[in-house]
């Protein structure tokens, strides 16, 4: 028997108000995190989503870190999901003033259904980190 936790009713307590834009097939990036101009970040093809989003500290950078092989980290903030989403993803996160994109995630969903995403500011759309 495997082991299960389902965590949605967690990340609806603890979530935010954020606006989620997929990327595009045509959409390319010279380097994660870089500038992304062909989403389209119109209303229209926003979703809203209500899911926690938190800056990273040393604490848990040191954590996934040392999972992910000791690799270094690219992004400023977490972003806890129960939706797949890729790489390129911008996310509008207004707690925390802008506009980000996913570079990196991890999957849970075999033991929690969520994915865990990092985020790093974009700077086509007015974060420059």
């Amino acid at each position: 028997m495997a082991f299960f936790m389902d965590v949605s009713d967690m990340i609806d307590d603890f979530g935010v108000d954020i606006k989620v834009w997929k990327p595009d097939d045509q959409v390319s990036q010279a380097y994660p995190g870089g500038q992304t101009t062909d989403i389209d970040l119109s209303e229209e093809k926003a979703e809203p989503r209500h899911e926690p989003v938190m800056p990273i500290n040393p604490n848990s950078a040191l954590g996934r870190s040392i999972i992910a092989g000791g690799g270094q980290l690219r992004g400023k903030l977490v972003w806890y999901s129960t939706s797949h989403y890729e790489t390129g993803t911008i996310v509008y996160v207004p707690s925390q003033f802008g506009y980000y994109k996913v570079t990196d995630y991890g999957g849970w969903e075999t033991y929690s259904h969520f994915y865990e995403y990092l985020l790093q500011g974009d700077d086509a759309n007015g974060i420059n980190e």
